[in-house]
């Protein structure tokens, strides 16, 4: 049988409370650290509370500094209205409307624009109109100009063949026309 080493019996030993030193030393830094997050995290809620409250006091003051002025404004129009000098008649002064929040919608609605009043416009120009539009002369000047395939529109016209339907050119001043 193999009778045990004492010295190397001591060195594992050693180094488990070597190893247990380290974790309690970790540990300890872990806990130093959340503790001084919560102290920061409880100054700047005291801060925080500290600076609403002084939000809170000014706005009374200005409260009280806006309704004196505006008690001030009332006695010196009465004032000037007993005294019975003409000045230019200014409205009194009304309270405002308390707003209203609301929360954003999901998606914005769409603007529509309101319906035309007075006289309604054909929904599509007559057939002379767009027969003189279609049988207006390309300019000469232009040398890009591309025939264009006569429309249904145009055979339509002409039921009984006896004449070709009209050769439009492409033109600046006449640019193709697509689906009408």
């Amino acid at each position: 049988m193999k009778t045990a080493n004492p010295k190397s019996d001591s060195q594992k030993l050693a180094g488990l409370v070597q190893a247990a030193r380290l974790r309690v030393a970790a540990a300890e830094n872990k806990w130093k650290a959340a503790k001084e997050q919560a102290r920061m995290a409880k100054r700047r809620r005291k801060e925080v509370k500290l600076i609403a409250r002084r939000a809170k006091k000014q706005a009374k003051q200005a409260k009280a500094e806006w309704t004196q002025a505006r008690n001030a404004l009332a006695e010196a129009e009465a004032k000037l209205a007993q005294s019975g000098v003409r000045v230019a008649a200014r409205k009194p002064v009304k309270k405002r409307a308390k707003r209203v929040v609301r929360r954003a919608a999901a998606s914005p609605r769409k603007k529509v624009p309101p319906a035309r009043k007075g006289r309604s416009r054909p929904a599509a120009p007559s057939r002379a109109r767009r027969a003189a539009r279609r049988i207006t002369p390309a300019s000469p000047a232009v040398s890009t100009a591309l025939p264009v395939p006569p429309q249904a529109g145009a055979a339509a016209a002409n039921p009984e063949g006896g004449s070709p339907a009209p050769t439009v050119m492409a033109s600046p001043e006449n640019p193709p026309r697509i689906g009408s």
